[in-house]
């Protein structure tokens, strides 16, 4: 009975999703997020970057609380390597972050104040291994204002 939930708790261990520590953006400015959870990744401290495999699919939740209505929400990621902009996008169709809000909210939102899940699912591309990279993600209103921005780090491998 033991080994069995070991094993049971072996086999569950890799899809954890744990806390970060989110970081205040450096190039655009805005609040940070209430909470930012990435499946696998423990709390980000300056010297333990997230590790993430090229060809892994990279899993976020990210809460924010609402500060001003909005009829849409846009999503960005830009990913630097030193103060060099790694020049990549989110793909079009993750840039309407509207798609992917959790628990049934959909755009507009109305409710000053609200808690909102949003989920982020990338996937890992690059043409080279062994690297760190600052990412920063940020969501603006139909106004073109942030709704939240955070920085984080990821060691490519």
């Amino acid at each position: 009975m033991v080994a069995r939930n070991f094993l049971l708790l072996a086999t569950l261990a890799p899809v954890l999703v744990l806390g970060l520590n989110p970081s205040p953006c450096i190039r655009n400015s805005g609040p940070l997020p209430a909470e930012v959870r990435v499946v696998g990744c423990p709390p980000s401290t300056p010297q333990e970057p997230c590790i993430v495999p090229i060809g892994s699919t990279v899993d976020s939740e990210i809460d924010f609380v609402l500060q001003r209505p909005t009829t849409s929400l846009r999503a960005t990621l830009e990913m630097f390597l030193g103060d060099f902009r790694i020049p990549w996008s989110l793909p079009e169709a993750q840039q309407d972050a509207c798609q992917d809000l959790m628990g049934g909210v959909t755009c507009p939102l109305t409710t000053v104040g609200q808690r909102i899940k949003y989920n982020l699912v990338t996937e890992v591309s690059a043409p080279f291994a062994g690297v760190t990279v600052d990412m920063e993600l940020m969501l603006t209103d139909d106004q073109g204002q942030s709704v939240f921005c955070y920085r984080s780090q990821a060691t490519v491998v």
